[in-house]
């Protein structure tokens, strides 16, 4: 598991941070570990006292050698492939990428688990099964919690890689010794090659950081656990990167000034003023220019950065030693919940909604915390791509979307026409000015010398028929209003890219996105009808079955658990190896639960049963409770909302792991050998999860929202748990 996340964090860099690209790294990951295991299940390994453990050894020999192998090979694709850098990458183009890249170490990783099973099963051929998926999940929860602990942040990811690679190198060894002189003389080889990587690992760190910049001057790099930041000098300027994805440029003062000084000219007198996020970026002294401003707070989630940042930018550091200045380095939105203070202006300079993390920056619920903050007559500003002419059909519902969120808050909503539109919102009315002639004369009374917010610029960009036609463009119906639980912003911008990337999936969501909701469900309700009719009398694809599902909704409740809590704390980064952890703990309590006490009697269809059913009324449960007592505020102490989430998290693992072994339990008493069950459960297990991991990522989140997708997993579980019931058996 820690290979897995070590791994992840290299594809996170390449898919520039974007969720909808990460789940295809994720997914061909889980694709190649199931064809490894089903491969695996069919092998006959060696019977022979400590020959299974020898091969297993040489398993984690050769598992310790592909991980910084595969770290390498990620790095090096942009100089291999020829990668546009620092741009969004096609989606056809990053599958490819994904799938090439991780078929060795998935492969060899599902091809483990098999093995594993077959060697267990020489003491208990019942429970073999169900006890390798206990010490798998126990390990990779032990795995991950020490990773996020301990080692990540503290350590570059290719460091971590390359000692991880030589403790699995050392395996064999441990396990069993290797017998021929042909194997002696790999596996040492294997692990003199990993020491010595690891004796040079700062000098491979700094090598392979360039490969993935073939051409450009890098100057800094920090790996921090929020993302790789990289600076990059180009003539006069210096460009910052967060996961090969382009932040801000340095000096830039076009972007500055319109960020921060129509936001300002907005007010007719500002002194308190709060940025969220970009200080760093100009934006923190551009607000300073205007006199009036007395005080500045400034937000920042990462604190990398800002070091990053004012190591190589002088205004950057001028910042921390202006007396009117106060960085806090918090999540913006944790930030707004917790404070007591109001501001005349709130000026937001995140990035835009590109996916579920951004996009609770975005919400009805947001902007009700930013209302609570400002002072009378105060204004609220952010920007969101636009264009200098017209717009198309897509960017003009996008931005009407942002528009009518904003409207059900703010009694008064402006915005201005540009390539990037700019949204006002005050909560009082009369305030907002759109009239260019008075933001001239406030410029001109607080003696601004700007390049680009100018007399000329303004007259010219706030014309009549342009503010005109944006208008007609923002006040066409919404299809929605885009809230935490329905990201409205992350769907729109999901097909945008499709767009961008010349992808023919656009039509695909927005037809999805229109169909009547009987649909979807009626679709669920006649797949799930056919299979418990084709499956009744079949156990051992039954079983499959049952396991199949299990990897669809606990993966599926994974991942909304840990979207909710985002949603919720803004600290998932942060805590995201607990939450993990909990998860994978709760599949090893659950599997070890039911492998030791489920014989007999206590076992067979009604456990099963009770177990699917247990996960569908959490699921249900759930729902519920976003339904009826949702809020985007975190009531109360962190630490027990925390709890809440961890025990949740827990509670789908146990369910989870007690499937997969109550299913291996019935199918060793009806079929087949424990050398065929483990390899073909375990490859359920994860091809059902890379559909849970796709399908919530990619289509029902963004298309139908996160309580919709908690009713559908309910009803996945529901339906297997009424198979199991009414299988021969019970």
């Amino acid at each position: 598991m820690i290979s897995q996340v070590l791994i992840l964090r290299e594809l996170m860099v390449l898919a520039q941070g974007q969720e909808l690209k990460l789940a295809l790294g994720l997914w061909a990951w889980l694709l190649w570990a199931g064809l490894g295991s089903l491969a695996g299940g069919r092998r006959h390994w060696p019977e022979a006292p400590g020959a299974g453990l020898g091969r297993l050894g040489g398993l984690l020999a050769l598992l310790g050698l592909m991980l910084p192998v595969t770290i390498l090979a990620a790095r090096s694709l942009p100089s291999l492939a020829s990668l546009p850098l620092g741009q969004s990458l096609p989606l056809s183009t990053t599958f490819l990428l994904f799938v090439l890249l991780l078929a060795p170490v998935g492969l060899v990783s599902g091809y483990f688990f098999p093995g594993a099973v077959q060697v267990l099963a020489a003491g208990s051929p019942q429970r073999a099964a169900g006890r390798a998926y206990y010490l798998e999940t126990l390990g990779a929860a032990g795995g991950v919690l020490l990773l996020q602990l301990f080692l990540v942040g503290r350590f570059a990811n290719l460091s971590l890689g390359l000692a991880l690679g030589l403790g699995l190198a050392l395996a064999p060894w441990l396990l069993a010794r290797p017998r021929s002189l042909a194997a002696q003389v790999a596996l040492g080889l294997n692990l003199l090659v990993l020491a010595a990587a690891v004796l040079f690992a700062p000098r491979l760190e700094v090598a392979s950081r360039s490969w993935e910049w073939p051409g450009r001057q890098v100057i800094a790099t920090a790996d921090s656990p929020y993302a790789l930041l990289s600076a990059h000098r180009e003539a006069e300027q210096i460009s910052f990167y967060a996961n090969n994805l382009w932040q801000f440029t340095y000096p830039d003062p076009l972007t500055a000034e319109h960020q921060v000084q129509l936001g300002l000219l907005e007010h007719p007198q500002p002194r308190r003023v709060l940025l969220l996020g970009g200080g760093v970026a100009g934006l923190g002294a551009e607000i300073l220019k205007t006199r009036t401003v007395t005080s500045l707070t400034y937000v920042e989630l990462d604190p990398h950065l800002v070091r990053l940042a004012q190591g190589l930018l002088p205004a950057a550091a001028d910042l921390s030693q202006d007396p009117r200045v106060r960085i806090i380095y918090q999540d913006a939105r944790r930030f707004l919940e917790t404070t007591g203070q109001r501001y005349d202006v709130i000026l937001l300079a995140l990035p835009e909604p590109k996916n579920a993390q951004l996009n609770r920056f975005y919400t009805r619920e947001f902007y009700r915390l930013v209302a609570g903050k400002l002072l009378p007559g105060g204004i609220f500003s952010f920007g969101l791509t636009g264009a200098e002419t017209s717009l198309s059909p897509l960017r003009a519902a996008y931005l009407a979307m942002a528009y009518h969120t904003l409207g059900q808050v703010f009694p008064e909503v402006a915005a201005f026409p540009g390539g990037q539109v700019r949204f006002f919102a005050s909560t009082g009315g009369g305030v907002l000015v759109s009239d260019p002639e008075v933001l001239v004369q406030r410029l001109k009374e607080r003696q601004l010398a700007l390049q680009y917010v100018r007399e000329y610029y303004l007259l010219q960009d706030l014309s009549p028929w342009r503010r005109q036609y944006l208008d007609q463009v923002l006040r066409q119906p919404a299809p929605a209003v885009n809230t935490d639980l329905n990201p409205g912003c992350y769907f729109f911008d999901l097909v945008l890219s499709t767009v961008q990337e010349g992808l023919g999936v656009k039509e695909a969501l927005l037809a999805m996105q229109k169909l009547p909701p009987a649909v979807p469900w009626a679709a669920l309700a006649l797949a799930t009808g056919l299979a418990g009719v084709a499956l009744r009398r079949r156990p051992g694809p039954s079983c499959l079955y049952q396991v199949g599902v299990m990897g669809v909704g606990t993966m599926a409740m994974e991942i909304l658990g840990l979207v909710l809590y985002q949603i919720r704390l803004g600290s998932l980064y942060q805590q995201l190896g607990l939450l993990i952890a909990a998860f994978m703990a709760g599949m090893a309590a659950g599997s070890a639960a039911v492998s030791h006490w489920a014989n007999g009697p206590r076992g067979g269809p009604r456990l099963l049963a009770g177990l699917q059913g247990g996960l569908a009324a959490l699921a249900a449960a759930i729902a519920l409770w976003l339904h009826g007592g949702w809020s985007g505020g975190a009531p109360g102490p962190e630490f027990w909302t925390l709890a809440g989430y961890v025990l949740m998290l827990a509670a789908a693992g146990f369910g989870g792991g007690g499937i997969f072994a109550a299913s291996a339990l019935i199918w060793h008493e009806t079929g087949p050998a424990a050398r065929v069950q483990g390899g073909r459960l375990y490859a359920a297990d994860l091809l059902g999860a890379t559909l849970g991991t796709l399908g919530v990522s990619l289509l029902v989140l963004p298309v139908w929202g996160v309580a919709a997708a908690l009713w559908m997993v309910a009803f996945l579980h529901a339906g297997a748990g009424l198979m199991a019931l009414l299988s021969p058996k019970s």
